[in-house]
């Protein structure tokens, strides 16, 4: 996104409809491994910067809107799989037949 603002200064609006046929095209059944392929940030990182690149852009419009959104489920997806590598450190200090053996226990006393 950089390079195209750079070598052309100045967004026309043929640059402008490009990008934003671009987002169309993105948004069909043909990139779905593409969209897949941005919830994987250890190996698609450039992916990802590149549309973020491509969206500040876009004017607001539909395209700018699908883009965002998409963007933001990618982010929201990242953070739940963040959160589930801390939880699951958690479950591995203890097997879940412990924990429930240990809640059945406890259960079993104040019944």
């Amino acid at each position: 996104a950089v390079g195209i603002n750079a070598e052309y200064g100045e967004m026309t609006e043929m640059t402008l409809n490009g990008l934003d046929k671009l987002v169309q095209l993105l948004e069909s059944p043909v990139f779905s491994g593409l969209r897949l392929e941005l919830v994987q940030p250890d190996t698609n990182q450039e992916l990802f910067r590149s549309l973020a690149g491509i969206l500040m852009l876009l004017p607001q419009s539909e395209a700018f809107n699908l883009l965002r959104n998409r963007l933001e489920c990618v982010g929201v997806v990242r953070s739940a799989e963040r959160t589930n590598k801390h939880s699951s450190d958690v479950v591995d200090a203890k097997t879940l037949k412990e924990m429930l053996g240990h809640f059945n226990e406890i259960q079993a006393r104040h019944a």
